[in-house]
């Protein structure tokens, strides 16, 4: 799973910017932490909540 940047992390002394993939070393914790704080995100997590919410809102119009 591919996680994104959202604002300036460091990791074990490595800078990782805005816009840039978190490596695949990182552990599953800190992967979390990093999701709660809203540090990362999670773009497949993202474009299928953005088509649920479309598909939501396009069945309430049609009603």
């Amino acid at each position: 799973m591919v996680y994104v940047a959202e604002m300036k992390i460091r990791h074990n002394g490595k800078r990782i910017a805005i816009g840039e993939q978190i490596p695949k070393d990182v552990k599953k914790e800190e992967i979390e932490r990093l999701l709660s704080m809203k540090a990362i995100i999670d773009p497949d997590a993202e474009a299928k909540a953005i088509k649920e919410a479309t598909a939501k809102k396009a069945e309430t119009a049609g009603e």
